[in-house]
């Protein structure tokens, strides 16, 4: 199992769970948290994480959709199931999860244009009812965390990150490049440009000291900063 060796300041954890070509994430604490839930058909993966993590479905006091992508999705179903844990989204995913549809993909680079058709034709998201929309920042204390939840958008419209201290999981507002030194990268897919620069520079006046992904796993507040030093307008 892939945990930080040190857990933020407030005693809360981030757990990854690799789930191939995504991870989801547990917030570990008196109230375990799960943040996405992958491809559909990677449920019993999920289970078996949680399974070494001493939990299991109805352990979840709640789970938070990043945003309305299948590989973040696609477990719902087997949560909802499994759990009595609400479904948190942002206000703008929830016509997408409702629909079983995929959020805007919106290419950003001549990779993401290439991946485009690939994948359309992939996995369909299954239909969700979420129980908690989201529009703006929402404690996490009573479902038993010392975090937060905060509308990040930009890889699409409807994204949300959870803070825990000085820690973040934050989805595909970032990745790691494919080729050379491991840094992390914009999204090949972007529906705001501007939102996503400014969603990463609230993260970091927040204090998010390291950013958990959905793709390339965990980046430093460092590599973020130089990213956006880089960014051209």
């Amino acid at each position: 199992m892939d945990a930080r060796s040190e857990p933020p300041d407030n005693g809360e954890s981030v757990v990854r769970l690799p789930l191939g070509r995504t991870n989801a994430y547990v917030v570990r604490g008196p109230a375990p948290i799960l943040v996405d839930a992958g491809m559909p058909g990677q449920h019993g993966a999920l289970c078996r994480h949680l399974r070494r993590l001493g939990l299991d479905g109805a352990d979840i006091a709640l789970v938070v959709v990043t945003h309305a992508h299948v590989d973040h999705t696609g477990g719902l179903p087997w949560i909802c199931r499994a759990t009595r844990a609400p479904v948190a989204c942002h206000r703008d995913a929830t016509a997408p999860l409702r629909a079983g549809l995929n959020a805007a993909l919106r290419p950003r680079t001549p990779l993401g244009w290439a991946m485009l058709p690939i994948l359309r034709r992939g996995p369909r998201p299954p239909c969700v009812e979420p129980d908690l929309v989201i529009d703006r920042e929402i404690s996490l204390q009573p479902y038993g965390t010392a975090g937060f939840v905060v509308p990040t958008p930009g890889h699409t419209r409807g994204c949300l990150s959870v803070q825990v201290g000085h820690d973040a999981v934050v989805g595909d507002l970032l990745m790691a490049r494919f080729m050379g030194p491991r840094r992390p990268i914009a999204p090949f897919f972007l529906e705001d440009a501007v939102s996503w620069e400014h969603s990463l520079r609230l993260l970091l006046a927040r204090g998010v000291e390291r950013f958990h992904t959905a793709h390339g796993g965990c980046f430093e507040a460092d590599a973020v900063v130089s990213l956006l030093k880089n960014v051209t307008r």
